[in-house]
């Protein structure tokens, strides 16, 4: 089994510091709350500060992400894994940490926004240890198939029984679903896992 996606990476659009110093600007308007001289000006301040942010993301073309696609691959079989050009054998991995959160396009409501928004995919992490060293590896879920196939390579992890940890954000997860104390049951059953 393989699964194969692209890598994301920290990747700033130079044009959206504009949009960033903005929001400096805006945020310190709340310091001048602390000086009561200068209460007078917290308006014009925090007005400058939202008028910048506006320019800044118009400059950036709307692109404020910190993150982008690196035109590398990540590929995860049973053998190891296969990070851009560098491979890591199984034998050597540990601690292997998958942070699933939501494929391109999917709803997602996080609490950020009243009404949600469209993932963009970018957010999903891969964390593991290899020789002493620490890899981490943001990946690309493009589409609710491609979660499908990494669905199937969880599903020979825990038959093989290949140690690893499934999860979004801070909720454990297995076979991609948070599963009840009847599911989990059934789950370890299944998998043989005591």
């Amino acid at each position: 089994m393989e699964f194969r996606t692209e890598i994301v990476i920290s990747l700033r659009n130079k044009r959206a510091y504009i949009a960033y110093a903005g929001l400096v600007i805006a945020a310190s308007s709340l310091l001048l709350v602390f000086i009561p001289s200068l209460n007078d000006y917290i308006p014009y301040v925090f007005g400058t500060g939202i008028a910048v942010v506006v320019i800044g993301a118009l400059i950036a073309r709307g692109d404020v992400r910190n993150y982008g696609l690196s035109g590398e691959e990540l590929v995860i079989t049973t053998e190891g894994i296969k990070v851009g050009a560098l491979f890591y054998p199984m034998k050597m991995v540990n601690g292997m940490d998958f942070n699933v959160e939501a494929y391109a396009g999917m709803y997602v409501n996080d609490g950020a926004m009243i009404s949600g928004s469209n993932s963009d995919g970018m957010t999903n992490l891969l964390k593991f240890e290899s020789g002493g060293a620490s890899v981490e590896c943001g990946f690309y879920l493009d589409s609710k198939q491609q979660v499908q196939q990494l669905g199937l390579l969880f599903d020979t992890f825990y038959q093989l029984h290949v140690p690893f940890i499934e999860r979004n954000r801070n909720t454990r997860t297995y076979m991609l679903r948070v599963l009840s104390e009847r599911e989990l049951e059934e789950f370890r059953s299944k998998y043989k896992y005591s």
